[in-house]
């Protein structure tokens, strides 16, 4: 937390731009003082210098169900995306408070507001924006800032150095246009793999090993539909949960079931790279047959939900808080998911993450994510567009190592409403899901003290010990306890010691082709997808659908890629 030393022409740009939102017109600098001149130009120019009077932003708030739903009944149920845990602590530190020109829902909701803003020529002071695409209108349309003074001079070291620890892969690429640093990158952590999510108690009823290969994986699944695995006398249970899409969004899209078709040999949904070099998409490639052959027989036998194809994700979650259900593919956070929680809660259930369906190397086949996941752009012209950096400052170092009173309602918060900052943007370790885990299990085993322990850190810590002592009473611990505790003391385990094969997409971002024709292009492969999977179609229409997508424009975007790639 080391005061940055900036040069004078940065100092006095940024006293320039602040003292100029402060006066009428003309000279504003006439009614200040020299003593309040240095105050401001302080503050401006400190990575944690708090403002001599309120400095008030507008922004795009971006809200989160997590958030809204795990507030209720705790101390925090009456907070607001104006006034909660983390803008007090902006507050109380920076001397800055968020005014939200719009709140939208994460997701498509927030983006059309985003949309909306750049449509009208009208975006807040700072906002955070989530696709590439929507970076690059902003820059193209001139309507942001050029950070790259704000960046060099005001961000801390652990955001460097977090930037600098992925490599070539560095997310500040991303964000470079011309020469310039446009925008400051949220860090996109290694997500690891996904598992098969089983109930544990299940497997123990029926007296079956956990799974790891494909046949393995459907001798579990026939059980789990055949054997009544609840006990209860009434053949009520389904086979394998999955999402109606099938694929995609790799690791995020819980209920997806990717890792059958990688074990397989097929990489769907995403660029790679052939033999030659080039990007093709994988969804046309020849592996993907075996995958869907083995989909359909899985399918006709039951060992899938018979009624996937129309079940939306409430659905779905339905279906396993019931009980009916007690198998899904998902990533090492799935057990904040409402199925696991609800059922957990419920119905005593007791889940175990599984790596399988293994590939032909004995390790699942994963796929890695893109370094970036997200993007904070400041309005151009905004006085006081160091604030940005600051927030993210704030969110990826200082808050981390704050062991003050001030700091304790983050440490609360972390486990029960983690996304509410006002601008959601993290800078971390690719690794760093992992480097928490050793840290806290280290306390845990006595090889280390709490105080070693970021306020992040000592927020997920409390709540697994929470965990460990209700279990140990014999009582039923909090959810938001059981999720933290699963998904880091169990799932990260797992991957951590039985690592999966990665491979890395070749290209993550949208061609000029791609945004008028991307759309009917899935729309078609998930039509062919899902009538070969419930036997409405022949294999052969694979090879249909494989030259109707290659000329109704996936050609012409294959081709755009490899030539974006070729001029890197």
């Amino acid at each position: 937390m080391k005061k940055k030393v900036i040069s004078m022409t940065l100092a006095m740009l940024m006293l320039g731009t602040t003292i100029a939102g402060c006066g009428d017109s003309g000279d504003s600098t006439a009614n200040m003082t020299e003593e309040e001149k240095a105050a401001w130009e302080e503050a401006a120019n400190d990575p944690y210098g708090k403002y001599p009077e309120l400095v008030t932003y507008t922004t795009g708030y971006n809200l989160t169900a997590q958030g809204a739903d795990t507030l209720a009944g705790t101390a925090y149920e009456n907070d607001t995306p104006s006034d909660n845990a983390y803008t007090r602590y902006l507050k109380e530190l920076l001397n800055i408070q968020n005014e939200n020109e719009f709140e939208a829902q994460t997701g498509d909701d927030y983006n059309q507001k985003v949309s909306l803003a750049i449509a009208s020529q009208e975006i807040p002071d700072i906002m955070f924006v989530q696709d590439y695409s929507t970076l690059v209108e902003l820059v193209e349309s001139d309507l942001v800032e050029d950070l790259t003074d704000v960046y060099n001079n005001l961000a801390c070291d652990t955001v460097k150095q977090s930037y600098e620890s992925y490599g070539d892969n560095n997310p500040i690429n991303t964000v470079t246009f011309d020469g310039k640093i446009m925008a400051i990158p949220k860090t996109q952590l290694s997500d690891g793999q996904d598992f098969l999510w089983l109930r544990k108690d299940w497997l123990e009823n029926l007296n079956l090993e956990e799974p790891s290969t494909l046949d393995e994986m459907a001798e579990v699944l026939r059980a789990f539909v055949n054997n009544d695995p609840d006990g209860d006398g009434q053949a009520n249970t389904v086979g394998l949960a999955a999402l109606s899409s099938v694929y995609g969004d790799y690791p995020n899209n819980t209920f997806a079931v990717d890792n059958i078709f990688t074990a397989l040999g097929a990489y769907p949904n995403i660029w790679i790279t052939d033999d030659d070099g080039n990007a093709v998409y994988g969804s046309i490639q020849p592996e993907m047959k075996d995958a869907l052959q083995l989909m359909a027989d899985w399918y006709a036998e039951g060992l899938i939900d018979k009624e996937f194809t129309t079940r939306t994700n409430d659905d779905i979650v339905a279906l396993i808080s019931s009980g009916q259900c007690g198998a899904f593919i998902g990533p090492w956070w799935a057990p904040f998911n409402p199925a696991m929680t609800s059922s957990y809660a419920d119905d005593d259930a007791e889940w175990i993450n599984v790596s399988a369906p293994v590939g032909s190397e004995g390790a699942i086949n994963a796929i890695n994510t893109k370094s970036y996941g997200g993007f904070v752009v400041v309005r151009k012209g905004y006085e006081h567009p160091e604030i940005a950096m600051k927030i993210v400052n704030v969110n990826s170092e200082y808050a981390m190592q704050d062991t003050t009173d001030a700091a304790n309602e983050i440490r609360e918060n972390q486990s029960i409403a983690y996304f509410n900052w006002p601008l959601y943007c993290q800078v971390q370790p690719g690794n760093n899901a992992e480097i928490m885990t050793q840290n806290i299990e280290a306390v845990i085993n006595g090889e280390a003290e709490a105080s070693t322990l970021t306020t992040e850190e000592m927020g997920y810590y409390d709540s697994i010990v929470r965990f460990q002592e209700a279990e140990a009473a014999g009582q039923k611990a909090d959810s938001a306890d059981y999720s933290q505790y699963m998904s880091r003391m169990v799932a990260i385990h797992k991957f951590q010691e039985e690592p999966a094969n990665f491979l890395t997409p070749s290209y993550f971002e949208t061609t000029e082709t791609m945004a008028t024709k991307w759309a009917s292009l899935e729309k078609m492969e998930l039509q062919t997808v899902l009538q070969i999977i419930v036997g409405e179609a022949e294999m052969s229409s694979f090879d249909e659908f494989v030259e109707s997508w290659t000329s109704a424009g996936g050609q012409t975007i294959t081709d755009e890629i490899n030539e974006e790639l070729s001029s890197k």
